[in-house]
């Protein structure tokens, strides 16, 4: 297909809302700003086939002023995006007229920008961060999903319940189907896999303005950022690595490039479970974490429910809460009480509940060796094995203990 996005038509890039937080934006924040807008937006407008097709060619043009900076980069930001999503990029500049912007000349001062999506983990990791003396900034990315943007809000107030009152710097950049005949059906490809670029380009820019040079990112648990493929059948393209490590290390190296600052990009929680991030919630403030969202599917939620149920994060999230009480999520479906022998096969709660089992019973029984030989993706520089294999192992009894108290599970685990 043929998609034109034109800034302040139909796209929205979130240059206003940056100049209203910091007074001012050079012509380098309004390149990257629209590199990063223009990406995700093709990404959620082009959908992605099935099987054989599930791998997109992408291809992109985009005028910049500083094309002298960017250029270079364009390799690397390639790379980036098809570790990212698994598809076929390829992204040219062509130069666009403007004044370039200065050589920056930034003091470096101590503090973090953490990326606050709303979701549990990143909810944790600004009670761990902004407990202590060291300053922070929260900065958090909207489409026209009004149900996240209301939910950062009340996790931003819930923080000053406790003492915790970080500056929020919140972004909306999305794709619109407006003017008429634009014809773009940006829900085409839901899975929103270069978000986490767009996200990271706002808390770069946002860092730099407050010198910050550690960016702490989403702070998403191991299970979901190492993100092992669960069965043969979910690996390459089947399978997301929005947080991965590999992801994280070609994120910094283009940002610490294009910005000529040593970005450093962090992922606190890369070695723990979802139950263990969880953890410093329950002991804070555990009756947020119902407000929290992991599910995919939540823009798409009705009634009192906000989470699916079924997803493989909402199956990972119910066993991190479980691991230390209740659960208040509304989940649309509880998966966990139905009789998930009398399931369908064609459900797709069975087949995820089944495919997360199979993984479960794979990293119990297997020795160090066979999960490297399993799962190859263990192999790479940008991972600690032995850690991360520990942090699957204690996942994998976390899942047992908790589904182990629903009789009508019993085949999962077996």
């Amino acid at each position: 297909c043929s998609i034109v996005l034109e800034p302040g038509a139909n796209l929205q890039t979130g240059e206003s809302k940056f100049k209203a937080l910091f007074g001012s934006i050079t012509t380098l924040e309004r390149d990257l700003l629209l590199i990063a807008a223009t990406i995700f937006a093709v990404d959620r407008c082009v959908r992605r086939g099935e099987r054989e097709e599930v791998v997109r060619g992408i291809e992109i043009s985009i005028p910049v002023v500083n094309i002298g900076r960017l250029q270079p980069v364009s390799p690397i930001l390639e790379d980036l995006l098809r570790t990212l999503s698994n598809d076929a990029w390829r992204i040219t500049f062509r130069q666009e007229s403007g004044k370039l912007e200065d050589s920056q000349s930034l003091q470096s001062s101590s503090g973090n920008t953490l990326l606050f999506s709303g979701g549990l983990d990143s909810f944790a990791a600004a009670i761990e961060f902004g407990s202590d003396k060291t300053p922070l900034q929260l900065v958090s990315h909207t489409t026209r999903n009004q149900r996240t943007s209301v939910v950062q809000d009340e996790l931003v107030s819930l923080l000053k319940t406790i003492g915790i009152d970080p500056p929020h710097r919140k972004f909306q950049v999305s794709a619109v189907s407006k003017p008429p005949g634009a014809h773009l059906s940006f829900d085409a490809e839901s899975s929103q896999r270069t978000r986490s670029f767009l996200f990271l380009t706002l808390g770069a820019l946002c860092a730099r303005r407050a010198a910050h040079m550690q960016l702490i990112y989403i702070a998403e648990n191991g299970q979901m950022a190492i993100h092992l493929p669960l069965t043969q059948a979910r690996i390459g393209a089947f399978s997301t690595h929005t947080a991965h490590p590999e992801v994280l290390a070609k994120a910094e190296q283009y940002f610490s490039e294009v910005l000529d600052l040593a970005i450093h990009i962090v992922n606190p929680y890369v070695h723990k479970t979802k139950a263990e991030v969880t953890k410093i919630v329950w002991d804070k403030l555990p009756a947020s974490i119902a407000t929290t969202i992991s599910c995919w599917k939540t823009s798409r939620m009705t009634g009192a429910a906000t989470h699916c149920g079924i997803c493989i994060p909402c199956i990972i999230r119910r066993v991190a809460i479980e691991s230390h009480g209740p659960d208040a999520t509304g989940y649309e479906r509880n998966l966990f009480t139905e009789p998930f022998a009398a399931l369908p096969d064609s459900d797709d709660g069975r087949r995820n509940l089944a495919d997360f089992g199979e993984f479960v019973l794979r990293v119990e029984r297997y020795s160090e060796i066979e999960m490297m030989t399993e799962w190859p993706e263990l192999y790479s520089s940008e991972i600690a094995r032995p850690d991360v294999i520990k942090m699957y192992k204690r996942a994998a009894a976390e899942a047992r203990c908790v589904l182990g108290r629903y009789p009508g599970l019993a085949p999962v685990l077996t």
